[in-house]
């Protein structure tokens, strides 16, 4: 009959939440996104919400809002066709909407009956979770329940506390804030409180009941951060494949909880006898979690490729808001795993590890890439990183000086700075570094590796701890036993990775500087075998020169596992003159700025200096030895001098020649130390104290601070500084007496030590200078206060080390005495002496011998002593030698 009333749409509860969400996002107006560039008004629009099970539909229109709707992530945000979607930042017309369309029939039907689509009814379904939450701890406590799960002891009543955390986040937002965020509104919290309410009796149920809740929830909590960094996001042309992966993941959480809530409704006798999940579901179900997370994380970092660069820096600071979050939650989750790393942390302490070695160490240098250089191979460096099917191996190799270090450090950089979010996370790193002890020994590598691992990787730092309790001295075993038990097994042992799949890049950076050679094959060899883990991802990063062992290394192992590339060769001639023309100006400008703000300087310098012609100069000079155009720099930086006289030098010394670049760098560095000096006796004393203390730094098996130094070569810690001081620009001389006195780059030692410069009068010889060496040591252990028995003037014989302060070891033995005891007897290698009965070598052991090892013991260098006595044994002269 025309007069009867139209009867209303008939609606399912989800869309009733949909229109909800849509509704409430006309009553608050916050303020625009930063991205915004004026207040534009979203036109309305029209989304049709059809229930799978119903053709009936209701019509969500939505009322010109200006900006509200930007930050609601709710329906009603235009068309992606509208000519207002690409300059307003705005969601998807109905976030939520999309979410539920992805699920099955059946999970959509039984979730429609547990969502609100009022803040009083989540509110009350929130306290009512969070009060079974909290009646599950107390019977976890009672029964005191713990269970076996994916490998690892569970204590019950800790993942109750971890439920409850999570809801306690829920129940903390503001009434506004429930009301239009998709994931508060969106999960069905009648059927949460449902679950946690029913009755479990056994500690399997119990387990999976909490664990399964506890890892939804925490999954939950990172859509959160994940949509409010959606929500700031501009143009939908930078978002599309960030809200897709947050939809799908979103999607896979409520399909989760949807197949649980399908059992509660089951016949209580069918639900006795199953599980709400079981371990299975939940460790899928937390792996395909953590595989989606990490394909929103690397969405998120590449949402800001097609932006201008305003855009681009307000994006970057939305991504370290983004990460800053994600690690607080990420931390929550794994909370007890902490708790449980306490109970292996007196194991893990007892790993060595290689001081100095890992990125961003203290007092290692710190520079990386200019920003406007290296920009396509640095790409096709990140590119390979965050791809998960890219070879595991990168090897970049290069000439001396061509600045694979420097690349090292800036990947190294970048990928800390991810810290999981593109996917990619550093996992550890090793710097080698002939004459820097350890550093330049592979004796220190895979601890070191395996120490930085098991604070990235979740649930390695048990099984590692179980093998040091098993083995102490596997640190001293062969590289193969300590790559097998350190590293290969505790990897292949973990069950899964609590905090996601990130890909950990290990970097390895000159590995050429390792000493021996079938070390450097060993670690190339065995790592490939890296390649068929199946339990974490991870890659190597790896630079070097091109040496032969290395090549050789790479030659035995499939190229399925490794990509190579040549430095030199890869990056066209014009990139590298472009890139070292960038820095030079750049420097340059450093100093040019610095010189003129002094106002004692004098006559201030052009703004064009140095010019174009003398930057072209430098450029020649230089390509494609980065290290030439750096030393360049520090040598007409410093300070004392001024900077147009110290330019000048640079160009005006003779070309060499291409073959010998390093020699037309140096050679000035060195001239210009005796350039203002005519008496020949005062350049003789020069030349000889340059040979002794520059020449012990360079051939020093560690750095020595300018006190020990002293020590070591008994002169006055005044004279080294004072023959230092003009050398800033090849070696790095701190500010202090007691901090080591580097060289900036290896080629400066080889270039000292070359044939050519043997007689020249700064030539260094090599063997002549390690018999000084040893000398110098001999003396510092033999003289009155050296070794002698009961060294640290213990109260009794027989001590055990562990109870021997470290403080008591350093106030009796100095830096420069343990460097003498630790080292003497490779510079009577590398002097290549021959020792035979009553010399110098002989009557030191005579007398010192036990006192020695009780040094070596005192230091926990005892481990090498072993190695140190086979090496004095080959040295022993077969003629004269009877006694020894």
């Amino acid at each position: 009959m025309s007069g009867n009333p139209t009867p209303p749409v008939k609606t399912s509860r989800w869309q009733r939440v949909l229109a909800h969400l849509t509704f409430r996002g006309r009553t608050s107006s916050p303020s625009p996104s930063p991205l915004s560039r004026s207040n534009q008004t979203v036109t309305s629009s029209t989304a049709q919400i059809t229930n799978s099970s119903s053709t009936q539909a209701v019509s969500l229109s939505t009322a010109p809002a200006g900006p509200v709707l930007t930050d609601l992530l709710t329906a009603g945000a235009p068309p992606l066709s509208s000519p207002q979607a690409t300059s307003t930042p705005s969601s998807n017309p109905n976030l939520l909407y999309n979410v539920l369309k992805r699920l099955s029939d059946d999970d959509r039907a039984t979730l429609q009956d547990y969502m609100f689509h009022n803040a009083s009814d989540i509110d009350l379904a929130l306290e009512q979770a969070l009060a079974a939450a909290k009646e599950k701890q107390r019977c976890c406590i009672e029964k005191r329940w713990t269970f076996t799960f994916t490998g690892r002891t569970v204590v019950v009543k800790e993942e109750a506390d971890k439920v409850v955390g999570w809801l306690n986040r829920f129940t903390a937002v503001g009434d506004v804030v429930a009301n239009v965020d998709p994931v508060h509104v969106g999960l069905p919290w009648a059927g949460i409180r449902l679950l946690l309410e029913a009755a479990v009796s056994e500690a399997n149920q119990m387990t999976s009941l909490l664990v399964g809740c506890e890892i939804a929830l925490y999954m939950a909590n990172r859509l959160r951060a994940y949509i409010e960094f959606l929500r700031q996001l501009p143009t939908p042309l930078t978002r599309t494949n960030f809200e897709t992966a947050v939809t799908e993941l979103y999607a896979h959480v409520l399909g989760f909880l949807a197949r649980a809530i399908r059992i509660y409704q089951t016949s209580t006798p069918h639900r006795a006898l199953h599980a709400f999940w079981t371990n299975g579901d939940i460790v899928d179900f937390e792996k395909a979690c953590n595989e989606l997370g990490i394909r929103v994380e690397t969405e998120a970092s590449n949402c800001d490729r097609t932006l201008g660069a305003q855009d681009r820096e307000w994006i970057g600071k939305l991504k370290q808001d983004l990460q800053r979050v994600l690690e607080e939650v990420k931390q929550s989750h794994r909370l007890q795993e902490s708790l449980d790393r306490l109970e292996t942390k007196i194991d893990l302490d007892k790993l060595p590890y290689a001081k100095g070695a890992m990125y961003n160490s203290y007092g290692d240098d710190h520079i990386t890439c200019h920003p406007a250089t290296r920009v396509d191979l640095l790409h096709e460096i990140y590119d390979w990183a965050r791809y998960p099917h890219s070879k595991s191996i990168f090897w970049l190799s290069g000439c001396a000086g061509i600045g694979k270090s420097t690349i090292s450090r800036t990947v190294a950089k970048w990928v800390a700075g991810q810290g999981g979010l593109g996917g990619v996370d550093l996992g550890a790193s090793f710097f080698f570094k002939r004459g820097e002890g350890d550093r330049g020994s592979a004796s220190r590598f895979f601890p070191t590796i395996t120490r930085e691992l098991v604070l990235k990787i979740p649930g390695l730092d048990a099984f590692v701890a179980e093998v040091v309790t098993q083995d102490p001295l596997i640190f001293d075993k062969a590289l193969g036993e300590q790559f097998d038990k350190l590293i290969y097994q505790p990897l292949r042992q973990l069950k899964f990775i609590a905090n996601g799949s990130s890909t950990f890049i290990v970097i390895v950076d000159a590995l050429d500087e390792c000493e021996k050679e079938r070390d450097v094959k060993a670690i190339i060899d065995l790592w490939s075998r890296l390649a068929h883990l199946t339990t974490v991802r991870l890659k190597l990063f790896l630079t070097s020169r091109p040496e032969l062992p290395i090549r050789l290394g790479f030659r035995n192992i499939s190229t399925a596992v490794h990509q190579d590339m040549v430095l030199q060769d890869a990056v066209p001639h014009t990139t590298i003159r472009h890139d070292i023309l960038i820095f030079l100006e750049d420097a340059f400008g450093k100093i040019r700025n610095s010189y003129n703000l002094d106002p004692l300087s004098g006559t201030p310098l052009d703004r064009d200096w140095p010019g174009d012609k003398r930057l072209q100069a430098l450029v020649d000079m230089a390509v494609p030895l980065f290290i030439i155009a750096a030393t360049v720099y520090r040598f007409v930086n410093d300070s004392d001098w001024d900077p147009r006289e110290r330019l000048e030098t640079i160009l005006q010394f003779p070309s060499i020649g291409k073959s010998e670049q390093m020699a037309q760098t140096y050679l000035p560095v060195l001239t210009q130390l005796s350039a203002r000096l005519k008496n020949s006796h005062d350049k003789e004393k020069l030349h000889q104290e340059f040979r002794m203390i520059v020449g012990s730094i360079v051939l020093l098996a560690e750095p020595l601070s300018i006190q020990s130094l002293a020590v070591i070569l008994n002169i006055s810690p005044d004279t080294i500084a004072l023959r230092l001081r003009p050398l800033h620009s090849v070696l790095r001389i701190p500010t202090d007496s007691d901090t080591p006195i580097r060289t900036l780059h290896l080629s400066f030692n080889e270039f000292l030590l070359s044939n050519q410069l043997q007689l020249e009068p700064f030539g260094v010889n090599g063997q002549a200078t390690h018999c000084m060496l040893l000398s110098k040591c001999l003396q510092l252990l033999s003289r009155p206060g050296g070794l002698q028995e009961n060294l640290c003037k213990l109260e009794y014989p027989g001590k055990p080390r562990r109870e021997i302060g470290q403080t008591t070891i350093n106030d009796r033995l100095s830096p420069a005495f343990q460097y003498a005891c630790r080292y003497w007897i490779q510079h009577v290698a590398y002097g290549e002496l021959e020792i035979h009965d009553q010399d110098d070598v002989h009557m030191f052991l005579q007398k010192h011998f036990l006192h020695w090892l009780e040094a070596m013991s005192l230091m926990n260098r005892l481990a090498e002593v072993i190695e140190q006595i086979r090496m004095l044994q080959s040295l022993v002269s077969s003629n004269d030698s009877s006694y020894l």
